[in-house]
């Protein structure tokens, strides 16, 4: 049974499993009746709230303007039994987040890779999402340092020849970096958050060349009515067990960390015209 979907792609069932992979969120190479996905289901070793984070974070990387994977929202039966590769746990019946598999490499880190990219526009938008939601699972500096390349994803469909669409993925560290979602999630400290999460060194050396890019950014940021965040969060399915009053949490820590996200971050890019 199909719950909702991002695109034209609309599996109906899992077919059979290709491989567990040992992840924090424990993904699943899947085939299904449309074709192969990439599949998280409940039942993980983190909890269901991971799932929650995967689509609250996707869908406000569309709502930026990102590019992200075709998505969908699935009731998973139980069948095929699908064991998960981490935890060792069975999948549970709920709902599952199913995203077509696409032509496509991950980002190899090194920043002469970074010509190739088609939409470069996108690159400081991926850093402004991963700072809004506080996304430890791409970059994270400082002390607990995280350098997550695999989460860079370059992908070949509906690029120029030779070159790469950015694509935005895998958003279940957002907000907590993993752990469970809570009700104060909306923490003063948590809001005005200065970690430069999402800025690859890397990235630096093209954002710097690009202030027109963090702008409107910022702009598309500032765009997107509370209403419609407000919607995102609410649209996550009642069997991930994310409670009305973390659902209002999330709500209020998303909206109060735009406007001041939205406030500083060009300034904190660009201090004196230069590059932070």
């Amino acid at each position: 049974m199909i719950i909702e979907h991002s695109h034209h792609w609309k599996p109906t069932r899992i077919r059979s499993l290709i491989a567990a992979l040992p992840t924090g969120s424990e993904v699943l190479q899947v085939d299904t009746d449309a074709g192969r996905a990439f599949a998280k289901v409940p039942g993980g070793g983190e909890g269901p709230h991971v799932l929650a984070c995967e689509l609250v974070g996707t869908r406000l990387a569309a709502l930026l303007g990102l590019p992200v994977l075709d998505w969908i929202l699935l009731h998973y039966p139980g069948l095929p039994p699908l064991r998960l590769a981490k935890s060792g746990n069975m999948a549970k019946t709920g709902t599952a987040w199913l995203t077509r598999t696409v032509n496509g490499v991950v980002w190899s880190g090194h920043s002469g890779d970074l010509k190739y990219i088609a939409n470069p526009a996108d690159i400081v938008k991926l850093v402004l999402l991963d700072q809004w939601t506080r996304n430890c699972d791409r970059y994270r500096p400082g002390p607990k340092l995280r350098i997550n390349h695999n989460n860079v994803l370059l992908k070949r469909e509906g690029a120029p020849e030779g070159r790469f669409i950015l694509t935005a993925m895998d958003h279940t560290h957002i907000l907590t970096c993993g752990a469970s979602l809570t009700r104060d999630l909306a923490r003063i400290d948590l809001v005005k958050d200065v970690t430069a999460f999402g800025l690859f060194p890397e990235f630096v050396e093209v954002i710097q060349r690009r202030r027109a890019d963090a702008v409107a950014a910022v702009a598309a940021l500032n765009a997107i009515p509370e209403a419609t965040i407000r919607d995102v969060v609410r649209s996550i399915p009642s069997d991930w067990e994310v409670d009305d009053s973390v659902r209002t949490a999330m709500e209020d820590f998303l909206l109060q960390r735009r406007d001041w996200l939205s406030n500083i971050f060009v300034t904190r890019l660009f201090p004196q015209g230069e590059l932070f």
